[in-house]
């Protein structure tokens, strides 16, 4: 992992370029380095993958009404999570299991 400092290439930067990841949390930009997936996905790990997914669309779709995002931010600083959208996708995910038990 490396952290990127302010510059003119890296300025805003955030996703995958290559095989090269850009995060941002808070304030702090870091870059990783993609590694290649050594085996396929089991069953559960696709289905996994699919209801982050569903949670991510979720948590977007919230962030877009103002009401939504204030109840997600309040719930953010209970949980003690960075962010309205962090809490938003760790809700849906929460609901989600439980709905599934």
């Amino acid at each position: 992992m490396a952290r990127v400092g302010r510059n003119v290439i890296t300025q805003g930067l955030q996703g995958r370029v290559d095989n090269i990841v850009f995060r941002k949390r808070g304030k702090k930009t870091t870059a990783y380095a993609l590694s290649p997936r050594k085996a396929p996905l089991s069953e559960k790990q696709k289905e996994a993958q699919l209801a982050f997914s569903e949670a991510v669309n979720l948590a977007v779709n919230a962030m877009k009404d103002p009401e939504e995002k204030k109840k997600f931010g309040k719930m953010a600083r209970a949980m003690k999570k960075e962010s309205a959208y962090g809490a938003a996708i760790s809700y849906f995910m929460k609901l989600k299991i439980k709905n599934e038990e």
